[in-house]
């Protein structure tokens, strides 16, 4: 027990010599300034101010608590009582200075003096600048609390203290105003102008015998400080520390900084420039690096995974096919309605495949193929194999119309197509989809034909097969844009890794992606957002559970039995997700986000879904054309719901107006990116958006979807948003018509929920006083449900 004593007192010795902590008072010394006296508290409710509250009323001091949680004052208050101090309770909002005003009269008449005032309340909060554009509230908030209410809380009493000869004022303050530190402006903004008044007040206030001094702490270990991830490892002093050193300046009536803090303080005021040189150069490093320590959270940099990955990606490129090599042979792959699959069994899957395709289909390296399949292991192991050939695969909707399937094909020069069976289309969708062999086709393993190319089934693909020789070079994947105007066009772009960092170093820091854990894709795997997500679930080692359809009670229903971290979704699957009755809806507590893309998430559903999830929706907005270009996080959304957020790490946006050059935000605009494009070009999304003064960025719709009625530039997507938040409106289609009168107006096709009896009259009276005359819809058509392309789009028709 002696030897454990004496190494805490050269533990506690080396964190006071490191400026970790400091020391606190003689017990003799701080009885002997307390001892009788009343000692004022402020934040007492927990954390600092707890702590200095019972240290205080061990030594002598009655203690008045004060703080805003009436049962946590009560319960530090009945800790004290309880080890024979004295402690009353007096709850108040010191945010508010006529709180604090009341609070000081209604001291004074019921305690008559107050000797001592330990000013510890306050509010911390870490923001950039740039993320408090549009949240002035921050600053009035800290600034309320940390300066305003403590100042007319002192005003108040000091004429009371000036009566009973004097009296000790200390300040809980931060360590932080020795420097300029990032990303904490609003809160060291608050506390520096509270320490400024108090240290100016202190001349004017020593002749009447009231003495002020100032704990200037470092980080301490509180529920306060909890969220803040990048201080949860950082070194820091607990609250008794810190409740050592309040008392200290308490009983010395001294101020008390780190060593460092002095250093630092002293520097700044010598060569403020360098400082904030060194400062600037130290947030770029902690950028740069960045993506190490995110990537190291997954394990990519374990050796045995970078080795697998590298040699993976050079073999066979940007496919399916380097995803399944890279991940863990025997750990599960993914998970669909046959049950799990492992990593090397999936890889067998495919080498079968790339032999079959050879040997059955005579394709070749270089070969251009369509794969029209749902979500399960028979996509993975096709497209994976077809990529291990060395053939180009063309990802393709299973419910692609026969014309354009045929078109489709024609123009990419498919030499096959790869589909579902017959039998499994009929069963999940009604009757064959258009390119699937018929029902009489023939099942001995001979291709049929889908306009005038090959066709088979992939279960045909998997049979047994001698592996192929040789090495092909890499295959790349195709994917097709959204369609909803006419025939889609393949889209593939090159993505080394110098674009790939940063983009996927902030995907990976907002929804973390973790080894072990599964993922529920419930977006089609041909799209290029069910696509990227498959692919980072194989490379990352979390399994994959792949749910084809948008019945909302299945989605759920694998997130809960597998206890997924992350699902990623479409809108319209979302949708119907919260129609679910809360008695429908299984245990979620392992889902940590869930993620739509891939068509508009409005307003209206924004907020539902996180009244139904909480804290816990994000909204990604990319093109097939310009790759990921924003993702809205839970605090974008709980400020501006129905925002797409902000560019990820690496890419650029901007608001394009009719002549090429940038617009303000407020000001609607084509939204361009750049980032993912070879050179640094700009790339035209052919959407029109604005952004927020925050920087957060607004999808309006289409840019050939503007239309121009009587002078007026309307844009699609605001009113659509207008619509949408009607009771009885659950999606709605806006298309340009002819108009002799205004050139143009907008045509509604809206889409009720279930059981409604809305009318177009009704609802066009509705809109009325929401709309300007060119936004309103003159004709409006009501439906039961709207067409839908794979992803959720509703199609026009044109």
């Amino acid at each position: 027990m002696a030897h454990n004593g004496a190494v805490d007192r050269w533990a506690r010795w080396v964190r006071i010599g490191l400026g970790i902590t400091g020391r606190g008072p003689r017990e003799r010394r701080l009885r002997n300034a307390v001892d009788g006296k009343v000692v004022l508290v402020t934040g007492a409710s927990e954390g600092i101010g707890a702590a200095t509250a019972r240290r205080l009323a061990a030594a002598g001091a009655t203690v008045l608590l004060v703080a805003r949680t009436v049962d946590r004052l009560e319960q530090v208050r009945d800790e004290i009582v309880a080890a024979g101090g004295r402690a009353f309770v007096h709850p108040a909002d010191l945010s508010s200075p006529d709180a604090a005003a009341a609070l000081a009269a209604d001291l004074v008449d019921r305690h008559r003096r107050i000797d001592v005032v330990v000013s510890n309340a306050g509010r911390s909060i870490r923001r950039s600048v740039a993320d408090t554009a549009d949240r002035f509230h921050d600053i009035q908030r800290t600034l309320a609390v940390n300066h305003l209410g403590p100042v007319q809380l002192l005003l108040a009493l000091l004429p009371a203290m000036r009566a009973a000869g004097g009296g000790h004022i200390v300040n809980v303050s931060t360590a932080g105003l020795s420097s300029r530190t990032p990303n904490w402006s609003a809160y060291l903004a608050s506390k520096a102008a509270f320490d400024t008044w108090l240290r100016c007040a202190a001349v004017e206030l020593r002749p009447d015998r009231v003495t002020v001094s100032t704990a200037y702490l470092n980080l301490v270990r509180t529920r306060m400080s909890a969220p803040t991830p990048h201080y949860r490892r950082a070194p820091a002093m607990s609250a008794a520390e810190a409740a050592e050193i309040v008392c200290r300046s308490v009983a010395h009536h001294t101020n008390w900084w780190p060593w460092w803090a002095k250093i630092g303080s002293v520097v700044m005021a010598v060569a403020p420039r360098t400082v904030e040189r060194g400062l600037a150069a130290g947030v770029r490093m902690a950028g740069a690096v960045e993506p190490l320590r995110v990537l190291a959270a997954t394990g990519l940099w374990r050796p045995g995974r970078l080795v697998r990955i590298l040699r993976a990606g050079r073999r066979y490129g940007r496919s399916l096919a380097t995803a399944v090599a890279a991940g863990p042979p025997d750990g599960i792959a993914l998970i669909d309605a046959d049950g799990p699959i492992r990593y090397r069994e999936l890889s067998g899957m495919a080498e079968r495949v790339a032999a079959n395709a050879a040997g059955r289909l005579g394709l070749r390296p270089g070969d251009r193929v369509g794969l029209a399949c749902d979500g399960h292991r028979g996509f993975v192991a096709t497209a994976a194999g077809l990529a291990r050939l060395g053939a180009d695969v063309i990802l393709l909707p299973p419910d692609l119309p026969a014309d354009r399937m045929a078109e489709v094909l024609r123009r990419e020069q498919a030499k096959a197509l790869i589909t579902e069976p017959a039998e499994t289309t009929a069963a999940d969708t009604n009757g064959p989809a258009p390119g699937t062999p018929p029902a009489d086709a023939p099942s001995d393993g001979r291709a049929t034909a889908t306009a005038g190319v090959p066709t088979m089934a992939w279960p045909e693909l998997i049979g047994a097969a001698a592996p192929l020789t040789g090495r092909a070079r890499p295959g790349r994947v195709f994917v097709l844009t959204s369609g909803t105007t006419g025939v889609p066009r393949s889209v593939s772009r090159p993505l080394p890794v110098s674009m790939l960092l940063g983009p996927v170093t902030t995907h990976l820091r907002m929804t973390p992606v973790r080894r072990g854990e599964p993922i529920v894709v419930a977006t089609p795997p041909h799209h290029g957002y069910g696509l990227t997500y498959l692919s980072a679930g194989l490379v990352l080692g979390a399994p994959v559970v792949l749910v084809s359809g948008s019945d909302p009670e299945r989605i759920l229903g694998a997130v809960a039995a597998h206890r997924a971290g992350l699902l990623f979704a479409l809108p319209i699957q979302l949708r119907r997700i919260v129609e679910l009755p809360a008695s429908r809806w299984p245990d979620l507590g392992a889902l940590r986000g869930v993620v739509s893309g891939a068509a508009p998430l409005t307003a209206v559903l924004c907020e539902r879904l996180r009244e139904r999830f909480g804290e816990r929706i994000f909204n990604m907005y990319a093109t097939t054309e310009a790759g990921w270009a924003a993702m809205a996080t839970p605090a974008d959304l709980r400020a501006a719901p129905g925002t797409v957020g902000r560019a990820p790490r690496g890419i650029r946006i901007t608001i394009a107006g009719p002549d090429g050059t940038g617009v303000p935000p407020g000001r609607v605009g084509e939204i361009r990116v750049r980032g993912w494009q070879s050179g640094g070009a700009w790339r035209g999304t052919g959407d029109l958006g604005h952004l927020d003064p925050a920087g957060r960025l607004f999808v309006d719709g289409r840019l050939d979807d503007m239309i121009v009625s009587g002078g007026e530039n309307v844009y699609p997507g605001p009113v659509a948003d207008v619509l949408t938040r009607h009771p009885d409106v659950t999606d709605v289609l806006l298309e340009a018509v002819p108009d002799t009168e205004f050139g143009q107006r907008l045509r509604a096709t809206v889409e009720v929920r279930p059981g409604s009896a809305l009318t177009a009259g009704e609802l066009r009276a509705w809109a009325a006083g929401r709309l300007s005359r060119a936004e309103r819809p003159r004709d409006i058509a009501i439906v039961g449900r709207l067409r839908r392309t794979a992803t959720g789009k509703p199609v026009r028709e044109r």
